[in-house]
């Protein structure tokens, strides 16, 4: 404990629990007790100076905030794809650079702190929307689909230019979808918005970064009938006859599913896949510490709803999925309540209160065989008498659902967000126990 600060007594050391795990306080190092696992070897997070870092094959991955620079913990993202190639080359097919403007890569000091940001110019006196710099995503097997939502996000840095528009144009129907950003004022902002066609629409975002850097998320479904999308950029505003003009762009992206980008995919000539992050405790990883058989108490505190609340369902952590071992902590679909569930989810109890999107959460729940009390962020307390829970479980899964312990069996409920904190204690805390912890 630093200074004054309060730490309430059932989170502090010697509180009873036999697992506890700070995230933010790791570094590099994952507790030995789990097992981590992603097959991908360029998988991405922000470090701890707010630049995108790249980690290695089975490289666990602690991510920080890029604007505040504090810890959120270890990331644990599902399966990604980004569809947009030459993420990094904008001076590159399939980019198509049309009327006055100049593309330069290798410019200055990139997200990624290195030399490989594009520099994009217009030639001085040229009029408002008569350049563009754009790339041809088709509807296809692997690509796009139409009914699909999608996010496309890209870092941007001013060069003097006061407003740039960042489209995405369909093709095959009438539409597109334009954010014109404001360069001129700190941070950015966008100034306006037209979404013809598309559906679902996806309000932008920015998000600050290091020197001088904003990466720009929105997004969409596409509508049925589209045959292909132009994602690129053009001039909004007259560029003046003198002095510095134009922007530098980094790392564009174009995925499935809605809210938050995810951690960025690099590409050169073919889509790049991210695979999914798995951590498990398993074996004497997990007796070592679960010793409360059928008995005890979970606490998790995490980034909930990072990609938005949607349809899918995404998991905290779960016990063994087998019948009768099975506990799953889980976001709820649609409305974002918390929510624990057995096998099946054939038996649950949910929170009344939902959690926001984006942001930091915190969770627990106790349990007795059948019964369970469970809080969001220190709301009423729901309580269940129902749960199918009979047999002690033999493996931890966090941000993820396993049957056998080893894998990933459930790639749809992954997290895709930080979790900073688990704590477990083989006993039943009392109900407004869990409510201080979550407060």
């Amino acid at each position: 404990m630093k200074g004054n600060a309060y730490v309430p007594f059932m989170l502090r050391r010697g509180d009873g629990s036999t697992l506890s795990l700070d995230f933010t306080a790791m570094g590099d190092t994952l507790d030995s007790r789990f097992t981590f696992t992603r097959s991908s070897t360029t998988s991405t997070y922000i470090n701890s100076s707010g630049f995108v870092a790249t980690a290695g094959t089975n490289v666990p991955r602690f991510d920080y905030n890029p604007t505040t620079l504090t810890a959120r913990g270890l990331l644990i993202e599902a399966a990604g794809i980004n569809i947009a190639l030459r993420s990094q080359a904008l001076n590159t097919l399939p980019w198509f650079n049309a009327g006055t403007m100049t593309v330069t890569e290798n410019g200055s000091g990139s997200p990624a702190n290195d030399a490989t940001s594009n520099r994009i110019t217009w030639t001085n006196g040229t009029g408002a929307g008569s350049s563009w710099l754009q790339q041809n995503v088709a509807v296809s097997a692997g690509s796009l689909v139409v009914g699909t939502a999608y996010t496309w996000s890209v870092w941007m840095k001013s060069r003097g230019n006061r407003k740039v528009n960042v489209f995405a144009v369909l093709q095959g129907v009438t539409g597109n979808r334009e954010m014109r950003v404001d360069f001129s004022v700190s941070p950015p902002t966008v100034t306006s918005i037209s979404a013809t066609g598309w559906i679902s629409i996806q309000a932008p975002t920015i998000v600050e970064y290091p020197n001088g850097w904003y990466k720009l998320i929105t997004g969409g479904t596409l509508p049925s009938g589209t045959t292909s999308v132009n994602f690129g950029f053009s001039n909004s505003d007259a560029v003046p006859a003198s002095g510095t003009n134009g922007f530098e762009a980094w790392g564009y992206q174009v995925e499935a599913g809605s809210g938050e980008a995810s951690s960025y995919i690099p590409t050169v000539g073919s889509t790049v896949q991210r695979t999914a992050d798995t951590c498990i405790a398993s074996s004497t990883g997990f007796s070592s510490w679960f010793t409360g058989g059928t008995t005890g108490t979970f606490y998790a505190d995490w980034f909930g709803g990072v990609r938005g609340i949607t349809s899918t369902v995404r998991t905290v952590l779960s016990t063994s999925d087998v019948t009768g071992r099975h506990l799953h902590l889980q976001q709820t679909a649609a409305a974002g309540n918390l929510k624990v569930a057995d096998f099946g989810a054939a038996n649950s109890v949910t929170t009344s209160n939902s959690i926001t999107s984006g942001a930091r959460t915190k969770g627990a729940f106790s349990f007795s065989g059948s019964t369970v009390n469970l809080t969001l962020n220190g709301g009423t307390v729901a309580t269940s008498s129902s749960i199918a829970f009979s047999t002690a479980p033999t493996w931890l899964v966090l941000g993820g659902v396993s049957t056998n312990g080893t894998t990933i069996t459930d790639a749809t409920v992954l997290l895709n967000g930080s979790i900073r904190a688990i704590k477990y204690w083989p006993s039943v805390l009392p109900t407004a126990t869990l409510q201080s912890l979550t407060a």
